[in-house]
């Protein structure tokens, strides 16, 4: 057993469905539109190249990747092949928040359909990226208790938290629990 957080991930399926009115420079893209779907510089997967979609490209495509644990954000670019055949140009770029398909109600295994404002390299607005994302079921969520077990500080992976006792007593390992209260203080 491993004793750390950045082993363990979950899968996520992202499919990349459309965009619309991409604008390189204010004018519209012709064709040869592509997504790509970055999780840090050296993860990343991209779609095939919508070679007739013009400013409305249409990929719907699946992208599965593991997302690691500590991943707060994954970024989702639109680039286009360039005429001349010089590499590839960047339309926009969007953020999405791992917190927008992740954690408070929403289940494992539930379907999001996500859109998202692309930005240019100036900060322009350029078109807007349409994904739906699925985290697979049991693919590593699990529950507090298992993420203390392999990722304490502690040398021993199998120490469990204690949650309000005397901390010396098991050898310096404690949880918090926030709470919240309705009453201002």
């Amino acid at each position: 057993m491993e004793n750390s957080c950045s082993s363990h991930s979950r899968t996520v399926e992202i499919t990349v469905l459309s965009a619309e009115d991409l604008r390189v420079d204010g004018r519209s893209v012709k064709k040869k539109a592509f997504a790509v779907v970055k999780l840090d510089p050296f993860n990343n997967r991209v779609t095939k190249v919508d070679a007739i979609g013009g400013s409305y490209p249409a990929w719907d495509e699946k992208l599965v990747m593991k997302l690691p644990m500590h991943v707060a954000f994954i970024t989702l670019e639109v680039q286009c092949r360039t005429c001349s055949g010089s590499g590839d140009r960047l339309v926009g770029r969007a953020t999405l928040l791992v917190s927008d398909f992740i954690g408070g109600y929403v289940p494992e295994n539930h379907l999001n359909f996500l859109s998202y404002l692309l930005r240019d390299a100036r900060g322009i607005r350029s078109g807007i990226i349409n994904v739906s994302v699925r985290v697979k079921e049991g693919s590593g969520l699990g529950l507090l208790k298992s993420r203390y077990e392999y990722c304490s500080s502690s040398p021993s992976a199998q120490q469990k938290p204690v949650i309000g006792a005397d901390a010396k007593k098991f050898n310096g390992l404690v949880a918090g629990i926030p709470v919240w209260n309705p009453y201002p203080v």
